[in-house]
C-alpha cells in the first residue's frame, strides 16, 4: 500500500465506512438520522479532496496517513446515538450466554472477585488506562523508524479495526458488565488507578459499544501491524497490551467475549491488510516490469 497521488486505500476504507454508516442513519434514524447523514456526506466530500494533497513528512503527513484514527473520539461518540436507529435492544443477556457457554462462568466478576488484590487490580487498570498510548506510539514509532508508507499500512489496520467494531456496534449494541453488573467494591475501589479509569469512562463513554473490544481490536492491531514493520515495537507494546486485554475483562468494563472478539476482529484485519499488500506490492512489480519492456517485440502495442 505505496501512497501515491489521488485517493489511497486509507481513503477508501473510510469512503466505505462513512458511506455504511450515514445509509443507516439516513435510513433508521428520522430527522436525526438525516442530520449525521449528512454530515458524513461532507466527510466523504472532505475525504475526495484529498486526492491532490499527499505530503509525506511532518504533521501534514501524519495527519493526512493517519486521519480516521484521529476522528475516532468523535465517530465512538456518535455511535451511542446511531445504534439506537436500527435497533432498541441491548444484547448484553446473548453475551452473558456466550460467555458461560465458552469459559463456563462469567469471568467479568469472576476475575475481581477470585483476585481482589489492589497492586495487581492498579496494574490492569493502568493497562486499560495504557490503551490511549498503545496506538499513538505504535503510529509514531513505525513513522520514525520505517518511514511514511510504513505509517500509512499501520494506520490502516487500526482504522479497519476500528470501522469493524464500531459497524458491529451499530448493529448489534452491548452495554457491558459496567451497566449491569455492580461496580467493583472493597480494597480496589479505593485504587487510584481504578478512580482514575472509572472516573474517565463515566465522562468519555458511549452505550453499546461493548462487542467486540474495540479498544482491544485498535490497540492490538496496532501492536502487530507496528511489529510487522519494526519488531522492535511489538516487543515494546505486548506487555502493555496484555494488561489492557486482561483489564478489560478484570474491571468490568467489557465481557471476556468482548475481549475474545477484539482479538479476533484485530487478528483478522492484520491478516487482510497482509494479503492485500502483498496483493498491491504484485501489481505495483507488474506495472513496472511492463514499463521496463515497453517497446519490445513482444509488446502487443506495437506490430
Amino acid at each position: 500500500m505505496t501512497v501515491t497521488r489521488g485517493l489511497v486505500a486509507l481513503d477508501r476504507l473510510s469512503i466505505v465506512y462513512f458511506g455504511a454508516s450515514g445509509l443507516v442513519a439516513a435510513a433508521f434514524g428520522g430527522l436525526a438520522g438525516a442530520g449525521i447523514a449528512g454530515a458524513h456526506a461532507l466527510i466523504v466530500f472532505g475525504i475526495t479532496r484529498l486526492a491532490s494533497w499527499h505530503p509525506r513528512s511532518g504533521l501534514g503527513g501524519v495527519a493526512r496517513a493517519a486521519y480516521p484514527v484521529l476522528l475516532t473520539p468523535l465517530l465512538y461518540a456518535e455511535l451511542a446515538v446511531l445504534n439506537r436507529f436500527f435497533t432498541e435492544r441491548y444484547f448484553d443477556a446473548t453475551v452473558q450466554r456466550w460467555d458461560a457457554a465458552i469459559f463456563g462462568a462469567q469471568p467479568s466478576i469472576e476475575l475481581s472477585t477470585l483476585l481482589p488484590w489492589l497492586p495487581f487490580s492498579e496494574v490492569l487498570h493502568l493497562g486499560y488506562f495504557f490503551y490511549y498510548a498503545v496506538v499513538p506510539i505504535a503510529l509514531i514509532g513505525v513513522y520514525r523508524t520505517r518511514g511514511f508508507d510504513a505509517l500509512h499500512r499501520a494506520a490502516f489496520a487500526v482504522s479497519a479495526a476500528f470501522f469493524v467494531s464500531y459497524l458491529i456496534f451499530i448493529f448489534f449494541p452491548v452495554t457491558g458488565p459496567r451497566y449491569e453488573f455492580a461496580r467493583i467494591g472493597g480494597e480496589i475501589g479505593d485504587g487510584t488507578l481504578y478512580r482514575l479509569v472509572h472516573g474517565i469512562l463515566e465522562t468519555g463513554s458511549s452505550k453499546g459499544t461493548a462487542f467486540p473490544s474495540s479498544h482491544i481490536a485498535a490497540s492490538l492491531a496496532a501492536v502487530v501491524v507496528a511489529g510487522r514493520e519494526d519488531a522492535r515495537w511489538f516487543w515494546l507494546l505486548i506487555v502493555p497490551e496484555i494488561a489492557l486485554t486482561l483489564g478489560t475483562v478484570y474491571g468490568r468494563f467489557h465481557y471476556a467475549t468482548d475481549a475474545l472478539g477484539g482479538i479476533i476482529v484485530a487478528l483478522a484485519v492484520c491478516a487482510a491488510t497482509r494479503r492485500l499488500g502483498a496483493t498491491a506490492a504484485r501489481a505495483t512489480r507488474g506495472r513496472v516490469q511492463g514499463i521496463n519492456t515497453g517497446g519490445s517485440e513482444n509488446d502487443p502495442r506495437e506490430g
